[in-house]
């Protein structure tokens, strides 16, 4: 310990010192420096929370099942998604097919809707 109050510089070195003789002559460890604020009342303690039990095998179980079925839900939502996209897909296809309805059977939607743009505007 003197080896390491020797690198310290000699304010340091006084100050220790001074420290310790006060602590010797008082018979306290320390000499307090500063006032010590008063402490103020603690709480009660809250009791601890209690123990967990391990999980058994019934519990992992219908954990499990919750899992599946969660899954289960999302797949019948991801099908729906798909078959609304297909639908969709179909409707556009029809629409530029051929057609018994309209006035020429060899003129298709899109080649109607071509025809009927007015150039002249630009």
């Amino acid at each position: 310990m003197t080896n390491a109050l020797e690198n310290l510089p000699p304010e340091m070195q006084a100050r220790l010192a001074q420290i310790m003789a006060g602590a010797q002559a008082t018979g306290q460890a320390t000499v307090p420096t500063e006032p010590v604020a008063p402490v103020a009342p603690q709480r009660p303690i809250a009791p601890p929370a209690p123990i967990a039990k391990q999980p058994s095998l019934m519990d992992h179980l219908i954990a499990l099942r919750q899992e599946v079925a969660a899954m289960r839900q999302e797949i019948n939502a991801n099908s729906n998604v798909v078959e609304a996209v297909g639908q969709a897909v179909g409707q556009l296809y029809q629409m530029f097919q051929q057609s018994p309805q309209q006035n020429a059977p060899s003129e298709t939607f899109s080649q109607g809707f071509a025809q009927s743009v007015d150039d002249t505007d630009y």
